[in-house]
C-alpha cells in the first residue's frame, strides 16, 4: 500500500489539456507532483538520466506516465515502444491519454505494453469526470510496482 502521493509524468503537448490534466490530478492530494513535457524526447530524457535527473533523489522516475499519441517528432506510439522495451522503465504503467479512439490505434498502444488507453472526451465537464475517475484508479484502487525495484541507473 501506498503511504505517498503519486509521480506522475505526463507527456502532453497542447498547453490547455495539460493545465487540465494537472489540476484533475491535483483533487484530493492523491498525486503529488506532475512533471510535465511536451514533446516523447524530452521525457525520455528524465527518464533515462540524461539531464539533472539522474539524480533520483530529487528526480524520482514516475510511478505512472501519461501518454499522449499525437504529439511533435517522436509519436507516443514510439516513446510507448522505448519506455517498454528499457528495463529501468518496463514496469511503469503508461496510460495513453489521448484524442484518437481509432480501434487500429487502441489495438497498437495495447500491443506495445499500454496498461490503459483513454480517449480524451470533447466536453470540458466530460473530460474532468474521465480524469477524476482516471485519478481514483491509479491512485487508491491500484496497486502499482514500487519503484524502489526499479533500476536507478539508466541502461545503454
Amino acid at each position: 500500500m501506498r503511504s505517498q502521493a503519486l509521480t506522475v509524468m505526463l507527456i502532453e503537448d497542447n498547453d490547455d489539456h495539460a493545465e487540465l490534466v494537472s489540476a484533475a490530478l491535483a483533487v484530493n492530494d492523491l498525486v503529488g507532483n506532475v512533471v510535465r513535457f511536451a514533446d516523447a524526447e524530452a521525457g525520455l530524457g528524465y527518464l533515462f538520466g540524461e539531464t539533472q535527473s539522474a539524480n533520483r533523489q530529487d528526480y524520482p522516475l514516475p510511478d505512472l506516465i501519461l501518454l499522449d499519441l499525437m504529439l511533435p517528432g517522436m509519436s507516443g506510439i514510439e516513446m510507448l515502444k522505448v519506455v517498454k522495451q528499457r528495463a529501468e522503465t518496463k514496469s511503469v504503467p503508461v496510460i495513453v491519454l489521448t484524442t484518437s479512439s481509432q480501434d487500429s490505434k487502441i489495438s497498437e498502444a495495447y500491443e506495445l505494453g499500454a496498461n490503459s488507453y483513454i480517449a480524451k472526451p470533447v466536453g470540458h465537464q466530460d473530460f474532468v469526470i474521465k480524469l477524476a475517475e482516471l485519478n481514483m484508479f491509479w491512485s487508491v484502487t491500484a496497486e502499482l510496482p514500487p519503484t524502489t525495484n526499479r533500476q536507478s541507473n539508466p541502461s545503454p
